[in-house]
């Protein structure tokens, strides 16, 4: 497999809804305390993530996310997701990021179930919407960190996909000086052109794929849970892992490409090394 199969494969795996759920930027750095002025990192690592999104499948993939700011602006790549913070720090007693958020979406093609791969395959398209984050340091003990984030994506041009929004808390702590944990809960909700683009089954695709009609409509997609950690090195280096598991639910649970072909019941497990700077 090259490495740009591996990447469309985990596009087609972790649709960007999902990317924020499952927290991609858990393997972000931790490495040092809040820096002023320039600052960043970059995380390359692998994971294993499901073939489609609904799939019984697994496969690695290679994973990149990096972040360069100045202060508490930033630009921030999450796999195949750019977002940016344009909230300027102290407007708030809380802490508060916001931006804009552009992704790409790989849609679903050559997967190894023969039934969904006799589907018609779904084109890519660019995403585009934004994100809040509110959060609150040091609430149960130093350099701890509580909050919850919401994230809305919109698919653009002709091959629009429909809409995600995905919300949820997350707590991080540091149980010693060289070692942070972290936990989410998220929910995702899609609309109905989503969830019918990739949980519906037309009477062309039934025909080829032997699966009866389905329409799915809009609604709660699915439920998750993921865990992280961060373990530091040295001052700029360190190596980060995460692991978690997501339950479709509602009209995406019940399309027969994840009742007959796959499964609910979605995890993944990934690792990177880390630069921080």
């Amino acid at each position: 497999m090259t490495v740009a199969t591996a990447f469309l494969r985990l596009g087609s795996a972790l649709p960007l809804s999902l990317l924020l759920v499952v927290g991609l930027a858990c393997l972000a750095p931790v490495l040092a305390d809040e820096k002023k002025g320039f600052n960043g990192y970059l995380n390359l690592g692998g994971v294993m993530v499901p073939d489609y999104e609904g799939s019984s499948d697994y496969r690695p993939a290679p994973l990149a996310v990096g972040k360069l700011g100045y202060d508490e602006f930033y630009l921030e790549l999450r796999g195949p997701e750019l977002r940016a913070n344009i909230m300027p720090a102290g407007l708030l007693p809380l802490g508060l990021e916001l931006g804009p958020s552009l992704a790409y979406r790989f849609g679903r093609s050559d997967v190894e179930n023969d039934r969904v791969d006799a589907m018609h395959d779904i084109d890519g398209t660019v995403a585009a919407g934004g994100f809040v984050k509110l959060y609150a340091d040091t609430v149960l003990q130093a350099r701890d960190q509580i909050g919850v984030e919401i994230e809305a994506l919109s698919g653009v041009g002709s091959n629009g996909d429909g809409t995600t929004v995905s919300f949820g808390p997350f707590y991080s702590f540091w149980p010693w000086d060289q070692l942070r944990l972290g936990i989410r809960i998220s929910a995702t909700y899609a609309s109905g052109k989503y969830n019918e683009t990739h949980f519906g089954i037309d009477a062309a695709d039934a025909a080829r794929s032997g699966f009866t009609t389905y329409d799915a409509d809009g609604g709660m997609k699915d439920v998750g849970l993921s865990i992280n950690a961060t373990y530091r090195l040295t001052e700029h280096w360190g190596i980060a892992a995460l692991a978690g598991i997501t339950r479709l639910v509602g009209d995406a649970a019940d399309s027969p490409i994840v009742e007959d072909a796959g499964d609910a019941t979605q995890g993944f497990v990934g690792a990177g090394l880390v630069y921080n700077f």
